[in-house]
């Protein structure tokens, strides 16, 4: 496997403390940006994955947002979430029970036996990320994973939901392309706790903490973000 090469973010200076919570997060923004206060991102991308293909598509698609000017990212994932559950699971050494939790509603059984199934294939592969990302056959996550590590590739700064597909990826395209978690900010908390470990396992913390299982909470931060962003100048 061939490791990716990730630049890290420029060092700026801590920011006012009267920002509070804000603070951190204005500062990476200014770190992707190289100076301190930061400035309104000019040309900001929103993508929901819903569909996917591979993880060589989501790089491309990765080249081809830096190329058009993207200078930010926010970026979710719809739709069926067990393929992030399991990779989460097998790569954090997750029980089912402790991916899913006790809080998925009526979905809890299918999510937790999902899970169980997946598993039985995808912990062969926990050194091999693109050989996991064959185990479960998810085009989705093959997609955000590409997407991802090639953003950090490229210096394109990314606004991550929270869904186990979104985190599943980020956990990834880490060993794919280590450094890479520097260029993202995890927007939200996710309510899934496999993706909250996830995302803490990569030293992402959300700033937002809504409870939304939904894509929608990248978008939210994302807003707050700007707001921020008149308050650091």
């Amino acid at each position: 496997m061939k490791r990716l090469v990730v630049e890290a973010p420029a060092v700026v200076a801590a920011p006012p403390r009267e920002l509070g919570r804000l603070g951190p997060a204005l500062a990476w923004l200014a770190g992707a940006q190289g100076s301190w206060p930061p400035v309104a991102p000019r040309r900001v991308q929103r993508v929901v994955v819903d569909k996917g293909s591979t993880r060589a598509k989501g790089q491309a698609e990765a080249d081809r947002l830096a190329d058009g000017g993207c200078d930010l990212l926010v970026l979710g994932a719809a739709g069926d979430q067990v393929a992030g559950l399991v990779v989460l699971a097998a790569l954090l050494d997750l029980e089912p029970v402790q991916a899913v939790g006790t809080a998925a509603g009526g979905d809890w059984a299918r999510l937790t036996t999902g899970v169980r199934d997946g598993l039985r294939g995808a912990r062969m592969h926990v050194g091999d990320p693109d050989g996991l990302l064959k185990a479960v056959g998810s085009p989705p996550l093959a997609r955000l994973t590409g997407l991802l590590a090639q953003s950090a590739v490229r210096r394109t700064p990314v606004v991550l939901a929270g869904a186990p597909l979104t985190a599943a990826a980020a956990v990834l395209a880490e060993r794919l392309a280590p450094g890479a978690p520097a260029w993202w900010l995890a927007g939200q908390v996710p309510p899934a706790p496999a993706a909250r470990l996830g995302l803490a396992d990569l030293g992402l913390t959300g700033l937002l903490d809504l409870g939304l299982a939904l894509p929608e909470g990248a978008d939210l931060a994302c807003t707050v973000l700007e707001q921020a962003v008149a308050l650091s100048r």
